[in-house]
């Protein structure tokens, strides 16, 4: 019977059969078993064009990798392409995290004269730069980043800072300070809002990533761990943080801190680490862990990170709603305004009331040497901001509050 297709179904089969020729060269040396099941399980072109369509959305939506519109380009086209095929090959390794076999999946597809995309070098770039566990990972990653550059391409932002976050952690600064020259040299100017290209302001940059990465790795609590990976995988939640900070700030006439903060962030494009470790004071309050927000704040200062009035006013504010730490939140009122800063009413409002929950004489006599202690440091509690933070608590604990409070105000 005479084949009846038009000549361009016939070619369309011939374009097919290529991809499939191309997708089982690509994976006939592959070492893991698992791949090895799930290569062979896609056995003919709609199989191949609906992994591409599935994979290359779900590594879209992740926002590791910042091509979307290429990645849904390659998967689109009326017949798969070669650097489709072999993308989808490093794509699956990489959304597994096998390192190594991203790394051999993309060498194979250069070896066989097909050219990379800019979404197939950024798949390996993260994933490199992501896995510490071999040093040559970051040779590599460097290496990559720089062969996008001569061939014309623009590296995305994520791709750029997951190299400097590999860097500041495992090589010098003398090191960082090379590879930052050499992109330079190669026309490579980070986007806006990352921050402007200034090695100095580089190695700044890399130096927040490091304090944001010591911190990590020194917590070990499980619900921290997961806050933590939720932060790494949506960058919005921090900016949103860093955002509520600068405002309440603001609020409350803290114009200087508030602009350092809007500087860090407009200027450098470095997340100011002041933002973070407040973060994680009240993800501990959060989950009730009291103790463990109290010793983030002094884990805070050993590393050299000073608290603005924000993170006293999270601080203070969550030690007093447990009865335990009301000596804590009192001492960390006085470090407070040993710094110069002034706290808002709900802030000394809070310790205030702690005291006046213990209804006995001791804590009264303590809340009220407070007072005395505050008005000295020329920050003496006032009245009506304080009617305002207790409006709706019980009346007997209102008259208690302001006993404590007056009583030293009159003397």
């Amino acid at each position: 019977m005479a084949d009846t297709r038009s000549p361009n179904s016939a070619a369309d089969d011939d374009l097919k059969k290529h991809a499939m020729r191309v997708f089982k060269e690509a994976t006939k040396d592959c070492a893991d078993i698992v791949f090895e099941i799930k290569f062979d399980m896609i056995r003919d072109y709609e199989s191949l064009h609906q992994c591409a369509v599935d994979l290359f959305k779900s590594i879209a939506n992740t926002g590791l990798v910042d091509f979307p519109e290429e990645l849904k380009a390659l998967s689109e086209a009326a017949i798969l392409s070669d650097v489709a095929v072999h993308t989808i090959v490093i794509g699956e390794y990489f959304t597994a995290r096998k390192t190594k076999a991203t790394l051999k999946a993309f060498q194979h597809m250069i070896a066989t004269g097909v050219a990379p995309k800019s979404c197939s070098y950024s798949l390996l770039i993260t994933a490199l730069a992501l896995d510490f566990s071999d040093p040559n990972f970051l040779v590599n990653a460097k290496k990559y980043f720089m062969e996008m550059l001569v061939k014309g391409f623009k590296p995305n932002s994520g791709s750029y800072m997951l190299v400097l976050d590999a860097i500041s952690c495992r090589e010098s600064e003398g090191k960082a300070r090379e590879f930052l020259e050499q992109i330079k040299a190669k026309g490579f100017v980070p986007a806006r809002n990352l921050y402007q290209f200034e090695v100095g302001h580089a190695i700044e940059a890399m130096s927040a990533m490091k304090m944001y990465d010591d911190l990590e790795d020194s917590i070990t609590d499980e619900d921290m761990q997961k806050v933590f990976s939720e932060w790494r995988t949506n960058h919005d939640l921090l900016t949103k943080e860093s955002m509520k900070m600068y405002t309440a700030l603001i609020e409350d006439d803290n114009v200087e801190q508030a602009m350092e903060i809007f500087r860090v962030n407009a200027e450098r494009g470095i997340l100011p680490i002041v933002v973070v470790h407040t973060c994680v004071i009240e993800a501990y309050f959060s989950f009730g862990k009291t103790k463990d927000a109290l010793e983030a704040y002094q884990g805070m200062l050993a590393a050299g990170v000073a608290p603005n009035c924000y993170t006293y006013t999270v601080l203070i504010k969550g030690l007093t709603a447990d009865p335990n730490f009301i000596g804590d939140a009192k001492k960390c009122l006085l470090d407070m305004m040993d710094r110069g800063m002034r706290p808002n009413a709900a802030t000394y409002t809070a310790v205030l009331e702690g005291f006046a929950r213990k209804e006995d004489k001791a804590a009264e006599e303590e809340g009220k040497e407070l007072v005395k202690v505050m008005i000295r440091k020329g920050h003496g509690p006032k009245a009506k901001a304080m009617m305002e933070v207790l409006k709706g608590s019980p009346t007997p604990l209102i008259r208690r509050v302001l006993d404590i409070t007056f009583s030293k105000l009159k003397a």
